[in-house]
């Protein structure tokens, strides 16, 4: 029998960090109180707690796989509701600034698509399954609450049913609460710890979606397809997605003020302004089902809670608490269940419950940073807000090299996917045998300019 780190976890938020922060403590404590501020509608419906949550979401590679570590038989549970299976690549329409459409080359690599709702509505249920866990709707935690010294987290507070302040004690506490980290951000404020280093990327991205109903095509050769934009002037991305229904999520994306419209026509002629007329045609032929949703983001921020010196027992942050990424690369839900399986395996470790923070936080960069490293490509327009590394230039050359290399061959596609869906790192481009292919590309971009 595994042991206890402790008696009582409380979660806060049930999105995919809190809900796999559950997960990942279930086997080490005896009562798991996922605490959600929303009444999630039954089945896959959006709640008003995920702003973006009818935008379209995709659940990458990394964050499967450590879904499925903390959830066994977590893939085949998607397969059940509804979720579409995909090659990747052999089933796409990929097209890339300066490099068009990509050879759909099959590298062997399967994957989900679904609607966020329905993904975290299977995580859901398979969460509120485990045993120690009990999911508490519509409370909203309004703070922490410290030892007298401030040295500890030992629960939170709460307006109780008849809206008086109500205290839950926990020997640990995630913050899963969600964007700007407030809640974790107020108590190392209060109690005494300086203000936290924060990194920011900031380009304002617009996202458009509705939902469509194919049109029946044997001659279309994919399945799903997106069309990304590129620096230093292209602003607008597009994307379909087939999900749970036999239905196309399609999603359009603009940048630096350019918002698509939320009208059937509107939303068609912005799609007829992508670099390529695939996605346009293709839902020219199809018919739109109901509303569309509209979402933006003002960028990227990562707040370094790794960098504490002292941080607080009983508590840790996950998820959006700690870093927002740009929607676009599709890394918050896979960062999340990374971030959850790294809490899991410290627990299994049998490591002191008062070490954990100091442990979990030592580690966090190691997994934000690779989905950060996707981000900083954002940096190439002129328009973000944000601090280059001095080597940026450097950078975006050695992208575009890893780029048109893995659009030549298929064993560097497989390699590329594998980065940018987070299940390696991207160091591994610097094996040597790669390192000299992606050199000898850079010397024939060098050569042409």
């Amino acid at each position: 029998m595994t042991e206890r780190a402790g008696k009582t976890a409380i979660v806060i938020g049930a999105g995919i960090g809190g809900l796999a922060a559950a997960a990942a403590l279930a086997p080490h404590f005896a009562e798991i109180l996922v605490l959600e501020r929303d009444h999630p509608p039954p089945g896959a419906g959006a709640r008003s707690g995920v702003p973006h949550g009818d935008q379209a979401h995709v659940l990458l590679l990394g964050g499967q796989l450590a879904l499925a570590e903390l959830l066994p038989g977590f893939e085949a549970d998607l397969a059940a509701a509804g979720a579409v299976p995909l090659r990747q690549s052999a089933d796409s329409y990929m097209d890339f600034p300066r490099l068009g459409r990509l050879p759909p080359f099959d590298i062997g690599i399967n994957f989900y698509a679904a609607s966020r709702p329905l993904i975290e509505a299977v995580v859901r249920r398979r969460v509120a399954a485990l045993a120690p866990v009990t999911i508490r709707e519509g409370v909203r935690v309004a703070a922490l609450v410290t030892t007298p010294d401030g040295s500890a987290v030992i629960g939170v507070r709460h307006a109780g049913a008849d809206g008086a302040p109500e205290t839950l004690i926990a020997d640990l506490v995630i913050d899963a609460a969600g964007r700007n980290g407030t809640l974790s951000r107020t108590m190392l404020a209060d109690t005494g710890h300086a203000p936290l280093a924060v990194t920011e990327i900031g380009m304002e991205v617009a996202y458009t979606t509705g939902i469509f109903i194919p049109a029946e095509d044997a001659a279309r050769d994919w399945k799903y397809a997106y069309v990304l934009a590129g620096p230093p002037a292209e602003t607008r991305s597009g994307l379909i997605l087939p999900i749970e229904g036999g239905r196309w999520l399609v999603t359009m994306v603009g940048r630096f003020g350019e918002r698509p419209p939320a009208d059937p026509a509107g939303f068609l002629e912005f799609a007829r302004g992508l670099r390529t007329s695939v996605l346009y045609e293709a839902l020219k032929a199809a018919a739109p089902l109901g509303k569309f949703t509209r979402f933006i983001t003002p960028g990227n921020t990562w707040r370094h809670f790794e960098r504490l010196a002292a941080p607080p027992r009983g508590w840790l942050p996950i998820g959006d608490t700690i870093c927002d990424l740009n929607p676009v690369y599709g890394q918050g839900m896979a960062v999340a269940a990374q971030e959850a399986v790294l809490l899991r395996r410290l627990l299994d470790e049998g490591g002191d419950l008062a070490a954990l923070p100091a442990a979990y936080l030592a580690r966090l960069a190691a997994i934000i940073t690779p989905a950060w490293s996707a981000v900083l490509s954002d940096l190439g327009f002129a328009e973000t807000i944000g601090e280059r590394p001095p080597d940026f230039a450097e950078r975006l050359r050695f992208a575009a090299a890893v780029a048109v290399v893995a659009a030549r061959e298929p064993e560097m596609r497989r390699l590329w996917t594998e980065v940018t869906n987070l299940q390696k790192p991207p160091s591994v481009f610097q094996a040597p045998a790669f390192r000299a292919r992606i050199g000898a590309v850079m010397a024939e971009m060098a050569a042409r300019a």
